[in-house]
């Protein structure tokens, strides 16, 4: 299937792509049509003088027919193909390009269905491959059932080895996405209750009733929201009807109110997985998990795949998240805390500091105003460093850091005495590590 042709993208593809530099000038179009315009228009119509009026009625729609022309022109010089190694995206009329991502790079491939291409029933699909944001090939736009087919097929292509039977030329079969649910839909009502509970929520509100009962005019207001409307509102979105369920040997998430996604995370790409409980969600008992995905790098950005694999969610919910991408229950004592002395550098999380070594999994514990549980297997960490900060020093401590692929998951062994601290060193420095695979060969 190595020539297989270009399929063709939805034929508003080019017109979604700049839907607010169109609707800018459709403002700025609203925005001149002033009343002294509208008033010498009334008067040729009482007067019969349509020839002007249909003049300008015949610009707007030359004007809808060239933007038109020049969209169909575009759309036809796009495309995307799926052939037996790569997954191929061509685009550009004066200067024509083609981007390629192998099977065997590919990291995720999810479903995004913004607020413009939600209206028209199309999505996007995202393939991630190895390499941080620009390395992303994006399929847009599609019919939403066909956006489902394509991913299940590059899933499919993806997960095929050398030896599969399948002729080369055999579609990957089209079936309803199959999966055990790991979290059921979110309600809507824990969503908005959990954005709520949040500190940058409560400091927000604060901070807007004290400028309101202050003597500082209205407009210190606007730099306020500016701050916190972003954080409150990805804190709703990402938990908007937010659903987890496992596929075999892949987790696949759906969330998102503003922009819809569907993605898919390889269980064997997860290398760090953290739990965090805020302050005010312990009389709720809800827990927040996000993970550190190996290729997805420091995601950013409207449209960057999620790390979080339960937004706002029981202590049940995850357990059950846990026993499928932890390597190990939270079950064992520490094997090393911080010393009482420990409270001049830490007073508040003394006692809430420790590290946990097994031979499968490395546990850290932090925070007694918000908890937070980090969970790596020793493998997956990459290195090793011991500090100790000059107030350290004083007070004979030290700080063991784990160096990790990025993401949310950040790890260390804090405030440590200089025993336990080289004991931590040297042993994880005797952890097994992954066998090389050299630059180009599929692991």
């Amino acid at each position: 299937m190595s020539a297989a042709e270009f399929r063709p993208v939805h034929r508003l593809t080019p017109l979604l792509k700049f839907w607010t530099v169109i609707l800018a000038v459709l403002a700025v179009v609203a925005v001149n049509i002033n009343l002294t315009v509208l008033t010498r228009a009334w008067t040729w119509l009482e007067q019969g003088q349509f020839l002007p009026l249909l003049g300008a009625a015949g610009a707007f729609g030359l004007a809808c027919a060239l933007v038109w022309f020049a969209s169909q022109v575009w759309w036809r010089a796009m495309g995307f193909r799926l052939d037996d190694e790569e997954v191929s995206l061509r685009h550009g009329v004066l200067s024509r390009n083609l981007r390629t991502a192998r099977y065997d790079r590919i990291q995720a491939v999810d479903v995004v269905e913004s607020v413009i291409a939600r209206l028209f029933g199309l999505a996007a699909v995202r393939v991630e491959t190895a390499g941080g944001g620009n390395s992303v090939i994006e399929i847009a736009y599609l019919p939403k059932a066909e956006a489902d087919a394509v991913r299940r097929e590059v899933l499919a292509r993806a997960r095929r080895t050398p030896d599969t039977p399948d002729a080369p030329d055999t579609p990957a079969p089209v079936q309803p996405e199959p999966g055990r649910a790991i979290v059921p839909e979110i309600p809507i009502g824990r969503s908005l209750a959990a954005a709520a509970l949040q500190g940058s929520s409560i400091g927000g509100v604060v901070a807007v009733v004290a400028i309101l009962l202050s003597p500082l005019s209205w407009a210190t207001l606007v730099p306020v929201l500016f701050g916190f409307v972003p954080v409150i509102w990805n804190q709703i979105d990402r938990a908007w009807r937010f659903t987890a369920r496992l596929d075999d040997d892949t987790l696949h998430l759906s969330y998102g109110l503003a922009d819809r996604r569907r993605q898919s995370i390889p269980l064997e790409r997860i290398h760090g997985v953290r739990l965090t409980q805020p302050l005010l969600w312990r009389a709720t008992g809800w827990w927040f998990i996000s993970v550190s995905v190996a290729g997805y790098g420091v995601t950013a950005g409207r449209n960057a795949a999620t790390t979080t694999v339960l937004p706002v969610g029981s202590r049940g919910q995850a357990d059950a998240l846990l026993a499928v991408i932890a390597p190990a229950p939270l079950i064992d004592a520490p094997t090393f805390t911080s010393p009482d002395r420990a409270r001049w550098v830490s007073p508040v999380d003394l006692r809430q500091q420790s590290v946990t070594v097994r031979e499968d999994a490395v546990i850290t514990r932090q925070g007694r105003l918000n908890r937070r549980i980090s969970i790596i297997h020793p493998s997956h960490i990459q290195e090793l460093s011991l500090t100790r900060g000059p107030l350290q020093q004083l007070v004979g401590l030290c700080t063991v850091r784990f160096d990790l692929v990025p993401g949310p998951v950040r790890m260390a062994g804090e405030d440590l005495t200089p025993e336990d601290g080289h004991a931590l060193l040297n042993r994880l420095r005797q952890r097994s590590l992954p066998a090389y695979t050299p630059p180009g060969n599929p692991s």
